[in-house]
């Protein structure tokens, strides 16, 4: 409900400001009116329907992709899991209790812990699966949100061209107030379209991506705690996770349904989490 109100709030605010805080004269390219109305106006609108968390988790998501290198990422992963996989069936499960120190990805860790608890490997399935669904989940509702500012941002152009044009109307007698008004209508779409098209809309589809190869990541890590708990040898683990790491069977996760470790088992929709 807070969101909402802001959204409200600001929007009423981005629109009297375009009202009556409009230039004197033409003067380029700028227009302060303009600039406020497609700032401010879009974002707020996008609060009406999204909350706070919303708009923080999917800004969170933007700063990850920043710093997500996933071909470095799936090459450590894969190492550390043929390595693990060569030491359990040399000295048994308790080499997970030392090397867990030294994984940093969260689910791997999360993996590792279900195997030293003693879960069974339907029940880790179980598990890792929920939590790769909860974080494409989660990056869907970002790339929405900016997918919805990149829908907004025209038609807030829209609302300031329809301002612009009555002020320039409402000054037809004055030649020298004219060129504020069209400044506001001229500018406003332009700007809408700048922002939906180049920044907004890429953003939104850079996040669709960005979880695609984080579900790629997930899965083979899923794949290869399950070849750690079934204690699969080292060869055999190298197999299934280069199908990952070399780019191979990209789009295919493991059945809910089906046994556990081996090759990957089916089709996951769009990249959009595992069934």
């Amino acid at each position: 409900m807070l969101s909402f109100l802001f959204g409200i709030m600001g929007f009423s605010a981005a629109f009297a400001f375009v009202l009556f805080n409009h230039a004197e004269k033409f003067s380029g390219f700028y227009d302060k009116s303009a600039m406020f109305l497609l700032v401010v106006a879009p974002i707020s609108v996008m609060f009406i329907s999204h909350g706070f968390m919303d708009f923080f988790r999917g800004v969170k998501t933007l700063f990850s992709m920043a710093f997500f290198n996933q071909a470095k990422e799936m090459t450590n992963i894969a190492n550390m899991l043929t390595q693990f996989s060569s030491a359990i069936r040399m000295e048994g499960m308790g080499v997970l209790a030392q090397g867990k120190n030294q994984v940093k990805n969260q689910l791997f860790r999360e993996g590792i812990t279900l195997i030293l608890n003693s879960f069974t490997a339907e029940e880790i399935r179980h598990n890792l699966i929920a939590k790769i669904n909860t974080r494409q989940n989660q990056y869907s509702h970002s790339a929405n949100l900016f997918e919805s500012l990149g829908k907004l941002c025209p038609g807030m152009g829209l609302v300031g061209t329809i301002i612009g044009l009555v002020q320039m109307l409402s000054n037809l007698t004055d030649p020298t107030k004219i060129g504020a008004g069209m400044a506001v209508s001229l500018l406003a779409t332009l700007y809408g379209l700048i922002l939906g098209t180049v920044i907004y809309t890429p953003m939104s589809e850079k996040i669709t991506m960005y979880a695609e190869k984080t579900l790629q990541l997930d899965t083979m890590i899923m794949e290869g705690v399950l070849l750690l708990k079934e204690k699969k040898s080292h060869a055999h683990v190298r197999d299934v996770v280069n199908t990952y790491s070399h780019g191979k069977n990209s789009n295919q996760q493991p059945d809910p349904q089906g046994g556990q470790g081996g090759a990957p088992r089916s089709q996951a929709p769009q990249g959009r989490g595992v069934g």
